[in-house]
């Protein structure tokens, strides 16, 4: 059987699979659809913040004039004059015990993620500020976010900088105005643009990889084809094809799609449609691979389920891909997901050319997949 011949035959088996279909053209459009009709999702943030102002304690040795009014003069700071916080409560302690119980109190709200930080003004600290010191800030954020963390270290200098101008403490201060830069205007949708450089390989990748993960594994005839002319390789360059071609129709649909929906690219589109076609074609190698390598349509199901989630976990956004070194950063690159998210994030919100760096490891890792594939099905024992 010659090429043309397997080519088609790939066809009528992929047209025969309308639920493998429905999901690589029926997926995108939902996903999309939702993701561009959802308004917010802008980078600025909102904090909450609880206070525990211990400053009506006594004070002693350098701070003997017990005053007490500046920890008002912030608190109403927080409470009023912030753009980006806001103020659940605040406590104030004038003893040891009483601090115990308000901290646990702010403990347990900001453990159940009503506030996201807790503030507490020393028991010098009005004595502080009149004295001219630099007055002592103890807060404690919830780490279970280590995204937040940075943004609320930002954001608190705001009623800082507030407070030494309403006390006249301005003097050796320099106050930090940061400029957000390759952000998504907002006139724009914020929630699709800032979420595709994620969602779309994934889509890309987790459609394409089922598209061809029952390819090999679930032809039944390819036995007593293997007794024609036919060669092995044929038949995995005619899968290779097909499904390529049904990749390339799926890639123009997510292209025309996010056009629709309000893409935002700072970059070359046709870079940004190339990709999309890249992360693809890797998609169908591995999903080759999967097919290759599996005995039974079972197995290549959670093979496919298992090569998908560990794609996931290792793209690079749970575990940052320039703090790892070692053989394990060569396993992630080896992973189309840590490579694609990069290469759509530069194009689109940075206007950056092709990564060649990170085009090379997303090609190669494909190039291995189907070289693989090509290498398993080659010493696979098929029975007539």
């Amino acid at each position: 059987m010659y090429l043309g011949g397997l080519i088609r035959k790939e066809f009528g088996r992929i047209r025969s699979d309308k639920r493998t279909l429905i999901l690589l053209f029926v997926i995108p459009v939902i996903l999309i659809f939702v993701f561009g009709l959802t308004t917010g999702g802008g980078l600025t943030k909102f904090f909450t913040s609880a206070i525990i102002t211990l400053d009506d304690m006594p004070t002693y040795d350098n701070f003997p004039s017990n005053s007490s009014e500046y920890d008002d003069t912030f608190i109403s700071i927080m409470q009023y004059n912030t753009s980006s916080w806001g103020f659940h409560s605040y406590y104030n302690a004038t003893d040891l015990e009483e601090y115990d119980n308000a901290f646990q109190n702010c403990y347990d709200i900001l453990r159940s993620g009503d506030i996201d930080i807790i503030i507490v003004l020393p028991r010098n600290f009005s004595e502080s500020v009149e004295n001219k010191t630099n007055p002592v800030l103890i807060y404690h954020i919830d780490a279970s976010d280590p995204a937040a963390i940075t943004a609320i270290e930002v954001a608190i200098q705001e009623p800082i900088a507030l407070f030494r101008a309403e006390t006249d403490m301005i003097a050796n201060f320099t106050i930090m105005v940061p400029y957000l830069e390759f952000d998504v205007p907002f006139w724009e949708s914020a929630i699709l643009n800032y979420a595709l450089p994620l969602i779309l390989p994934i889509i890309i990748l987790g459609t394409t990889m089922n598209l061809t993960s029952l390819s090999i594994v679930s032809e039944g005839p390819l036995p007593r084809m293997l007794i024609t002319p036919t060669a092995k390789r044929e038949i995995i360059l005619s899968k290779l094809i097909a499904n390529s071609v049904i990749m390339l129709l799926q890639s123009t649909e997510i292209f025309v799609l996010t056009a629709f929906f309000g893409l935002y690219s700072l970059g070359s589109l046709f870079y940004f449609f190339l990709v999309l076609i890249m992360i693809g074609f890797s998609g169908i190698c591995i999903g080759l691979f999967i097919s290759a390598l599996s005995p039974t349509e079972q197995s290549a199901n959670q093979m496919y389920l298992i090569m998908f989630i560990i794609i996931i976990l290792f793209s690079g956004s749970i575990l940052p891909l320039g703090d790892i070194e070692g053989g394990m950063q060569i396993f992630m690159n080896m992973l189309p997901l840590s490579n694609a998210v990069p290469l759509i994030t530069d194009i689109t919100l940075k206007g950056l050319p092709l990564n060649l760096t990170s085009l090379f490891w997303l090609n190669l890792s494909s190039s291995i997949y189907v070289i693989l594939a090509y290498i398993i099905y080659m010493f696979k024992k098929l029975e007539v």
